[in-house]
């Protein structure tokens, strides 16, 4: 179990880093592993591409799920050709859910637009907390579960 303390300070650092050296994506990668004492660089770098809604095209999903997805693989996904992948799943599909469910859409642009140029900076930080620490929450909720799967490849 997760500390609700720490899934908050969670989110409180994705706030904090976003805008602040790291974009969206980066911010909420950073964060999450931050937060379970993990390594952090890998995880960031590999969010970089994805800041914007990919690339900064803003035509995709927003990066803040981008950086949430990138830590769920980082922390569950698989290393071999093989093996099973339900959990990482399982988790990405609610933490899209749950980003649907508090935001309507995924699509950048289209949350851009609905906080309009002089919001946008402050609803994407808010956006950037919120995921981080619902990525946390899931974490925490399924941490029975959280056991590493070996391949079958290696037996």
């Amino acid at each position: 179990m997760i500390p609700s303390q720490r899934i908050e300070n969670a989110g409180e650092t994705a706030a904090a880093l976003f805008g602040n050296g790291f974009h969206c994506a980066e911010a909420v990668a950073w964060a999450v592993l931050d937060s379970l004492g993990l390594d952090t660089e890998e995880a960031a770098a590999h969010a970089t591409a994805f800041g914007g809604g990919f690339g900064r095209s803003f035509d995709e999903a927003c990066g803040a799920l981008s950086g949430g997805l990138i830590a769920i693989g980082h922390l569950h996904g698989r290393r071999r050709p093989c093996g099973e992948w339900d959990l990482p799943a399982k988790l990405g599909a609610e933490l899209r859910y749950r980003f649907i469910q508090n935001n309507e859409t995924t699509h950048c642009a289209s949350l851009r637009k609905r906080f309009g140029t002089e919001r946008q900076q402050s609803e994407c930080r808010k956006l950037v907390k919120q995921v981080a620490a619902d990525l946390l929450g899931l974490l925490s909720e399924d941490s029975h579960r959280l056991e590493t799967v070996t391949c079958p490849c290696e037996a």
